[in-house]
């Protein structure tokens, strides 16, 4: 929908699209965008990637070689500091994550430099929590793009978005990833459990409760397959290596396996056949999977009706 929405948009001829992926998680979104654009035929698509993910997530140019899309390194400060890329013939300019938040400093740079030039600008939603639209960091940040692809319906646009931001929503729904989220496999794992502890929403008590609950089942359930996939920006489950190498069924995953795997993070819930996960986007992926799921940790009510588990029992 969103390559039918620029391909209409723009008309006849060949515009150029400049498209920046520059975070770990940015190939994930943009990845079937990018594909339907090449494939839509309308648009000449440009795809510009950071030069640091080159080192540290080496599937973000593995998935666009597998995919057969061309696409350049560029140092990433100097799309920050505005001195690359060239403008010159681009119509538009889309990225995955941009805001003012820290963290999307690059695609902000990048939007504000194409709009001042009068070049159309776009981003996507990044997540079900997204920074500048819905979860915790729903009011944290505000967009230079002139349109943001939101997976939400208008009716459940979240009340506290500024009316600046809610004129820039377009409601697309989410893309799907490449081969949809249907299991293409049986499980390989009888429980797969995801964690972002890494991540300052949390604290200390949260974290031993998510290491007592994980031990609780690991103990109780000495022949269940259990994977835990740390965030792979984040990887603070591989610190528990040690602690739990004396458990035969329970596998750690590790962040850098997970950046070098050519496989979309949004499918990965499909190997288990029961997913618990701390709140993220996981959660959304196991349901679209059909894999039953629960939350390691309240998430708050865009996470309804999931259930979560309070205590190690649980």
């Amino acid at each position: 929908m969103i390559a039918e929405g620029l391909g209409r948009l723009f008309g006849h001829g060949r515009p150029r699209v400049l498209a920046l992926v520059d975070l770990v998680q940015d190939i994930d979104i943009l990845l079937p965008v990018l594909i339907a654009l090449r494939d839509d035929g309308r648009l000449a698509l440009r795809i510009l990637v950071s030069r640091w993910l080159e080192r540290e997530s080496p599937r973000t140019g593995g998935l666009l070689q597998a995919h057969g899309l061309k696409f350049s390194y560029e140092r990433r400060q100097r799309i920050v500091d505005g001195s690359a890329p060239r403008l010159d013939q681009i119509a538009a300019v889309l990225s995955a994550a941009e805001s003012t938040h820290p963290a999307h400093r690059a695609g902000h740079a990048l939007a504000e430099r194409a709009g001042a030039r009068g070049i159309r600008t776009y981003t996507l939603q990044h997540g079900l929590e997204s920074v500048g639209l819905t979860g915790v960091g729903a009011t944290q940040g505000r967009f230079a793009s002139e349109a943001v692809f939101c997976w939400f319906p208008e009716n459940a646009t979240p009340p506290e978005l500024s009316a600046e931001t809610r004129a820039k929503l377009a409601h697309v729904g989410r893309p799907a990833p490449p081969g949809g989220w249907t299991p293409q496999a049986p499980p390989q794992f009888d429980l797969a459990v995801y964690e972002n502890l890494h991540w300052d929403r949390y604290g200390e008590a949260e974290r031993d409760a998510f290491v007592a609950g994980l031990r609780a089942v690991a103990q109780s359930c000495p022949d269940l397959r259990i994977m835990l996939r740390p965030h792979p920006a984040g990887g603070w489950g591989e610190t528990l290596r040690h602690e739990f190498a004396h458990f035969p069924g329970l596998t750690i995953s590790g962040g850098a396996e997970a950046r070098s795997a050519l496989t979309s993070t949004a499918q990965s819930p499909a190997l288990a056949a029961r997913v618990i996960t701390t709140p993220s986007t996981v959660a959304l992926d196991a349901a679209l999977a059909g894999r039953p799921v629960a939350l390691a940790v309240n998430g708050g009510s865009i996470y309804t009706p999931l259930q979560v588990l309070e205590c190690p029992g649980d």
